[in-house]
């Protein structure tokens, strides 16, 4: 039987330790059915799983016995983070659950120009991010950062240093890296209608290489799809 799988916030130590989050345990009492003597496999992003069995299940709270410690999660081969501009609010989710499953380890909202929203249910979006590395095995859940307007991101300090933002106009993955990725990477993707020529000037202005994926026009969650899984996979 396939056991299932969750994220908690409270590092995992000792043998056998509380689970205190009430929606993971109404989960847990309600859907799942799960009693004293149910098994599960829980993660606290330090990159590994834990067999446990649950000992003691409340309305509140449960308590759980470690049975193993599993194998140590691959992670990913670079460490990629995703601006995604502002789009409606189905595609960004879809865009976020797809890149969370592919590997990206940072996603920031960002507003600019041609933005179509100008804001998301960022509880939302997180919880869409946790069950997304719950589903797909990956041993962390990446940071969804704030909705951040273009130009003070490319002001802050936040950023890694290699960027490059997707553009028409620009070279191939392969000629921008003669496949040699850098361990840390921003890619920015620009809104349905694409960058504005100001916001073009602004991202030739910090040195941010433009690239392409080709001819095709894509959907901007599409290109979000489709850049990550050139660069993760």
């Amino acid at each position: 039987m396939r056991l299932h799988r969750f994220y908690i916030t409270t590092p995992i130590s000792g043998k056998t330790f509380d689970v205190t989050d009430r929606e993971l345990i109404h989960q847990w009492r309600s859907v799942f059915r799960y009693n004293v003597g149910s098994q599960v496999i829980l993660f606290d992003g330090n990159g590994h799983d834990f067999l446990v069995m649950i000992t003691s299940l409340r309305n509140l709270g449960a308590t759980v016995s470690v049975i193993e410690k599993m194998n140590e999660r691959m992670k990913p081969k670079i460490n990629l983070w995703l601006c995604l501009a502002l789009i409606k609010k189905d595609n960004f989710e879809l865009a976020v659950q797809k890149a969370v499953e592919i590997g990206v380890s940072h996603i920031i909202p960002v507003l600019c120009e041609r933005s179509e929203k100008k804001n998301l249910n960022m509880e939302r979006l997180e919880k869409i991010a946790t069950e997304a590395s719950e589903q797909s095995g990956r041993g962390d859940v990446p940071v969804i950062h704030q909705i951040t307007p273009l130009d003070d991101l490319l002001e802050s300090d936040l950023l890694p240093d290699n960027v490059i933002c997707l553009n028409f106009e620009g070279e191939t993955l392969e000629k921008t890296f003669n496949d040699k990725k850098p361990k840390e990477l921003v890619v920015f993707v620009g809104p349905e209608g694409g960058w504005s020529d100001i916001e073009i000037q602004k991202f030739s202005s910090k040195n941010i290489s433009s690239v392409s994926l080709g001819p095709n026009v894509l959907r901007a969650e599409t290109a979000a799809i489709a850049v990550s899984s050139l660069l993760l996979i």
